[in-house]
């Protein structure tokens, strides 16, 4: 497996480049590290040897690709190494495989996979988000329902990892690999986390799916002054209600993904629900809306961004335009600023004191951040069709995805909007978080959360024991670590 395309020749950011300061920030501000240099590589071989030098030198490494961590995984690495990614950005077909380098962003995939194969992935929304941390950690977006989730199309991957003597390694592992060993470290790449087993330089996609040609949106909004605590509980117990009766494997709304983002309540907000429906049926989202009315409360057109996502604009009726369009519009990566994030997920729809506590957190007069929210994204249909141990990812019978967030800028603001933020979970969850049972079923990897103690469990289930399998064998000296790495078994 190889590619021919011209290689970038790599680039070495000690603390006195002027590219230093850029390239040590996450896209979360919170996160500025102070490395002793970055690592900039355009091909396998420059890891390799980013990797090698750095174990001689005894530097802890971490690796970029996107830079969307929402935790301090990366940039907090004090006088070690972080190894760049971001020129290893294309994405070619080889004989019976799609290679997407471990660079690229999601954009890079959509865009290639779209205009030179007619093909794409179920991933993510936000586009700048890197494919390497996206795809190791599940990866699922609007088109999941009916696809399913990123890594289920996984067949190959790339990957340097050091052995036991301290010595950098390529190996390539894949679905038909003759030894169990190694058909686990693909298997740990299917949702077990990035920065857990090595450095993903490449990854192999068979068979991904077809890509729409066309997509419906609709971007809809109620005013938080039209809205009590009757019709808010009306709205979410509504939206719950539709997606329990509407996410089974072959549902007829299987092409319907919805987002809706309850904001906090400030002058002129609004909660907002956006969706997206790719299938042959442009009534669907129409269905969609009446069934989670509100009694006697009209929705209107959407007038403001939300968070850091940006709108629809004229959709208040669904609008049809290009998919490759549509995901270009639907794109929320935003401005970078100060964040923490939390989330669950739901396997059934939200029970009455969850609905109270969000009234409370949302409409709380002593917190006055209106850029903060609970995204409740659809879930379920073909995410659910595969067992929980065919791939890392545990949660495969959810009908929706919860991502808490609060955006900020000055950092003197960091501990309101964490206590305010915190709290909400907390009365949601209980202090262990959203731990697996009838309603919820832990938590997403790809949304880190380091205030989480039981994180083995509401990441990963019953397959933590074999994620840390893959770790002894694969990184046995435990190389590549963050707060929420991997342990050692």
């Amino acid at each position: 497996m190889s590619n021919s395309s011209p290689v970038f020749k790599g680039s070495i950011v000690p603390r006195d480049d002027p590219r230093y300061p850029a390239l040590v920030r996450g896209f979360n501000q919170r996160w500025v590290g102070d490395p002793r240099g970055v690592v900039v590589c355009g091909d396998t071989n420059q890891v390799l040897a980013a990797v090698q030098d750095a174990l001689d030198q005894n530097l802890r490494i971490t690796v970029r690709g996107g830079g969307h961590c929402y935790e301090d995984f990366v940039s907090d690495n004090h006088d070690g190494v972080i190894i760049d990614l971001s020129p290893l950005n294309s994405v070619y077909q080889e004989p019976d495989t799609f290679c997407v380098e471990g660079g690229c962003t999601l954009w890079n995939v959509y865009t290639q996979l779209y205009k030179e194969y007619g093909l794409t992935i179920p991933g993510g929304s936000c586009y700048s988000v890197g494919v390497g941390g996206h795809v190791a950690g599940g990866g699922y977006g609007l088109l999941s329902r009916l696809h399913g989730l990123v890594v289920d199309y996984l067949f190959a991957v790339e990957l340097i990892h050091v052995t036991k003597n301290r010595k950098a390694e390529r190996i390539i592992v894949t679905r038909g690999s003759a030894s169990e060993d190694e058909r686990d470290l693909l298997w740990a790449h299917q949702g077990g986390g990035g920065g857990n087993f090595g450095v993903v330089t490449k990854y192999w996609f068979l068979d991904p799916p077809v890509a729409p040609a066309f997509a419906f949106l609709a971007s809809i909004a109620w005013d938080w002054d039209q809205i009590d605590q009757d019709s808010f509980s009306e709205l979410v117990t509504n939206y719950g209600n539709f997606f329990q009766q509407n996410s089974g494997v072959g549902s007829s709304y299987q092409g319907l993904f919805a987002l809706l983002h309850l904001t906090k309540q400030a002058a002129g907000s609004q909660i907002v629900l956006t969706a997206q429906n790719v299938g042959d049926n442009p009534e669907l989202i129409a269905e969609f809306i009446d069934a989670i009315r509100i009694s006697g409360v009209e929705h209107g057109a959407q007038r403001v961004s939300v968070g850091y996502h940006h709108f629809v604009p004229n959709a208040a009726q669904a609008r049809v335009m290009p998919w490759l369009e549509a995901t270009q519009t639907l794109n929320p990566s935003g401005p970078n600023q100060r964040g923490k994030y939390k989330s669950a997920y739901m396997i059934q729809p939200f029970p009455s004191g969850q609905i109270e506590t969000m009234w409370n957190y949302l409409t709380d007069s002593n917190y006055q951040n209106s850029q903060a929210l609970v995204q409740v994204d659809s879930y379920g249909c073909q995410i659910n069709a595969v067992p929980p141990d065919k791939t890392a990812v545990p949660q495969r019978s959810s009908i929706m995805k919860l991502q808490y967030q609060t955006y900020w800028t000055d950092a003197k603001d960091d501990a309101t909007n964490l206590d305010w933020i915190r709290g909400f979970y907390t009365e949601m969850y209980g202090p262990d978080g959203p731990t697996p049972d009838p309603t919820v079923d832990g938590c997403y990897v790809n949304y880190p959360d380091v205030d989480l103690t039981n994180w083995q469990n509401l990441y990963y289930k019953d397959n933590y024991p074999k994620l840390q399998q893959v770790k002894g064998r694969w990184d046995p000296l435990n190389i590549f670590n963050h707060q929420q790495s991997i342990e050692l078994p």
